[in-house]
């Protein structure tokens, strides 16, 4: 069934949103850690708090959405948090001190994570059912393609004009790309418009349950061993924001860094749709940890050759470990828990995520003031890799028993 139409003008807006929500706030981040540090005469770790800050609000926000979307509407839940989004960005830019930036971080994370990933996917739910893997990991896979465009597009802005002319540039691609959302998805549900769900028979809407359905019981150790693979798998994709001081570490131009994050950042959109094709051929484990093997390799290239290539090719395949936070992450939690047991287990393991990235992208930037490298944190994530590869198979073994 080919998605046309309406339908097709929500799967676009759904992936704008994706590209502002996180691609803008996460995914180009590390731009501006060190022309900020050097203003404010404060550590990298400082500044890559920022990120910390805003992808904290961004868990919290999201946990806001499906509250928010009962009470106001969506066109007008857009607007306001696009409005925060775009407006907390542009202050950024005439920010006075490190402490404002931190203020504004907060508030551009809330408003991203309530008009964020929960939202899109909740709002995809409601409008398809045939082709619902397909235009999730579309959407999903929008974060990083708008890293792997707008990076090269927004560091020569930074390098040439400064840092704060290079968020009035991220505030008005948050506003371009948040448009057709605004435009055209007027409601969560189509029947709204007179339409029904792709490939579905009825209109969207809520549903009376019959009776009580029995209470899921969920495996307590299986539960924190995937929530445990979630914030492992997370911490890792922590790392690329700080490629570009990593280039200049190893005595690469800025060019290289940006380059290395558009590279991982292709790999980040890429990985995920191979990964959701790899699922339905070979299974989730098997998936997760042919990836596992890849960023790992990865990161040892990244320690040992030190010559633009290698690092470009490195952070390409570094870009996978994305997948293994997203896609990975979602059908480990399907596979092992049931479709019942997925909407226990996912949601807290996602939430995870979100803290996990946070705490470490700043975690990353404080190793880096301590030791004056980047070695210890990329010998951390790749022990991750090795415990988050042995959570993988001690998941699939318990479902197994």
């Amino acid at each position: 069934m080919k998605v046309q139409g309406r339908y097709l003008l929500v799967v676009a807006a759904m992936c704008g949103l994706s590209a502002a929500t996180v691609g803008l706030i996460t995914n180009v981040a590390g731009l501006f850690f060190s022309p900020m540090a050097d203003e404010f005469g404060v550590l990298k770790g400082a500044a890559s708090m920022t990120l910390t800050i805003a992808n904290i609000c961004v868990a919290l926000g999201g946990l806001a959405t499906r509250r928010l979307t009962k009470l106001v509407p969506l066109r007008v839940l857009l607007i306001a948090g696009v409005a925060v989004m775009a407006g907390s960005t542009f202050a950024t830019a005439l920010a006075p001190s490190m402490g404002v930036v931190y203020l504004l971080s907060a508030a551009r994370g809330l408003a991203g994570g309530i008009i964020g990933f929960v939202l899109i996917t909740y709002v995809l739910n409601k409008w398809f059912v045939a082709q619902l893997g397909l235009v999730t990991s579309l959407a999903m896979g929008c974060s990083g393609l708008a890293g792997a465009i707008f990076t090269p597009l927004i560091q020569p802005v930074v390098s040439a004009m400064g840092w704060r002319a290079g968020e009035v540039l991220v505030a008005a691609l948050t506003v371009a790309l948040c448009l057709p959302a605004i435009l055209f998805v007027p409601s969560t549900d189509p029947g709204d418009v007179g339409l029904v769900p792709l490939g579905g028979d009825a209109p969207a809407g809520p549903t009376t349950t019959k009776g009580p359905k029995p209470p899921i019981k969920v495996d307590r150790l299986l539960f924190a061993c995937v929530v445990l693979y979630a914030v492992l798998s997370a911490a890792v994709s922590a790392m690329p924001q700080h490629f570009p001081d990593f280039a200049e570490e190893a005595g690469l131009s800025a060019a290289v860094g940006a380059g290395m994050i558009s590279a991982c950042m292709v790999a980040n959109t890429l990985g995920k749709i191979v990964m959701g094709w790899l699922t339905d051929h070979i299974g989730a484990r098997a998936s997760i940890l042919a990836y596992t093997v890849l960023v790992a390799g990865s990161i040892v290239a990244l320690l040992l050759v030190h010559v633009p290539v290698a690092f470009l090719a490195a952070a390409f395949l570094f870009g996978l470990c994305y997948s293994r936070a997203t896609v990975g992450l979602s059908m480990m939690c399907r596979e092992v828990f049931g479709k019942r047991g997925f909407g226990i287990v996912y949601p807290v393991a996602a939430l995870g995520c979100s803290f996990s990235n946070a705490v470490f992208s700043s975690a990353v930037g404080f190793g880096y003031d301590l030791t004056g490298g980047y070695t210890i944190s990329l010998v951390v994530f790749l022990a991750f890799l090795i415990g988050s590869a042995a959570l993988t198979q001690w998941c699939y073994r318990g479902k197994a028993a």
